[in-house]
């Protein structure tokens, strides 16, 4: 953990397990660069994925320096996109006041404008918007790879124009897609409005069409640190990464284990990456746990490791085997169950059980993790 916080200048890996105290190694870096005179509390960009997360990070950093903090660029990568876009959106030809759409936002503009979009080979008769939200979320893919409608249009055509393209049908079948996802595109701005994808695609490319934009930004950001490296996507890394350029004081903190967003593209793939285009980043694993006992911190290694061999550890060899930093061995328990109400019927009594022991336990120490919303319903039922 020192090692990171008092790197001097840089890129720097941090590869950090779950409960080994990242948020706090990042938090004490921010606080470490200001208190040593490195860089102004302006001059820092921290990004993280949630604006839950954004908040606890500036509450910590605001409790660790004695006069608090002015002007800390602490958001999400969306807040950082959409700040950039507002004050420079008319540099190249947006509007500076537009809408971010949310999913259910952007189903009904196009919904809307069904007709627009000329379907043939995705036209339902009997349920005409069927195809919409598959659309959309394919456009949100696109964008989160930095591919424009215009890369879909030439993509299209060039197939149409090579011998070993896809057969007829399917060149069809693609060129209606490109077709469609600029159609989008137009009405989304006809009417003001963003999707989330757009907030990081425009800003990177007011960054590349506009360098004195970008250098005013670069020499503004003089040390960059990302959260939850493991879940950014490509154009986010291509966009911070521009960004730190040329200095590349550049912290990046991640976890594979730990990516929550790997079905919207984000994966460990940029990790590799980061170490293949920095070279000489600073590499710093955080593997002393602080939150769980020995026993329960190998039973999670031995789950994980089933990923292999799509996992970082395995890759490119690094030790991620957590160690307990608390003393004592945790309870783990399987109950098995014949149905799901016997299921319910047996957690409910191990909670019971447990209150029953611990005089000290009340109902808010306990957890029930289901998979999806609506397996949480039977268990809300019986409590």
């Amino acid at each position: 953990q020192k090692q990171a916080v008092e790197h001097d200048s840089g890129p720097l890996l941090i590869v950090a397990g779950a409960g080994t105290g990242k948020t706090t190694v990042i938090t004490q870096r921010i606080a470490h660069l200001i208190e040593k005179g490195s860089a102004k509390p302006e001059e820092i960009l921290a990004v993280t994925f949630t604006e839950k997360a954004a908040l606890e990070m500036e509450e910590r950093i605001d409790k660790l320096l004695e006069y608090g903090y002015m002007d800390l660029w602490v958001s999400t990568f969306h807040s950082f996109c959409e700040r950039v876009l507002r004050e420079n959106a008319l540099d190249i030809g947006l509007s500076n006041d537009f809408k971010i759409l949310d999913g259910t936002s952007g189903w009904l503009l196009a919904r809307q404008n069904l007709e627009k979009f000329d379907l043939k080979y995705y036209k339902a008769l009997g349920n005409p918007t069927k195809f919409i939200q598959a659309l959309i979320s394919h456009f949100s893919h696109c964008k989160d790879q930095e591919i424009y409608p215009e890369d879909y249009l030439n993509y299209a055509d060039e197939l149409k124009t090579t011998d070993n393209g896809p057969e007829d049908g399917e060149t069809e079948r693609i060129k209606e897609v490109a077709n469609a996802y600029h159609v989008y595109q137009k009405i989304l701005l006809d009417n003001g409005c963003l999707d989330f994808g757009d907030l990081i695609n425009y800003c990177l490319k007011l960054f590349k069409k506009r360098p004195l934009i970008l250098k005013k930004y670069r020499e503004k950001f003089k040390y960059i640190l990302v959260d939850e490296f493991q879940d950014t996507n490509w154009a986010q890394y291509e966009l911070i990464k521009l960004l730190a350029e040329p200095a590349n004081n550049l912290t990046v903190c991640a976890d594979d284990d730990q990516a929550i967003y790997r079905w919207r593209g984000a994966s460990f793939s940029n990790i590799i990456k980061f170490q293949e285009d920095f070279l000489r980043a600073k590499q710093v694993s955080l593997i002393k746990n602080y939150r769980s006992c020995q026993n329960i911190l190998d039973k999670s290694y031995e789950f994980i490791k089933q990923n292999n061999p799509d996992r970082l550890e395995f890759r490119i060899k690094i030790n991620k085997k957590l160690v307990a930093g608390i003393d004592g061995q945790g309870v783990i328990e399987h109950i098995h169950a014949k149905s799901l109400d016997q299921e319910v019927g047996e957690v409910l009594k191990k909670i019971l059980e447990i209150i029953k022991r611990d005089k000290d336990a009340n109902y808010n120490d306990f957890a029930i993790l289901v998979r999806a919303n609506d397996h949480a319903i039977p268990f809300i039922k019986a409590l």
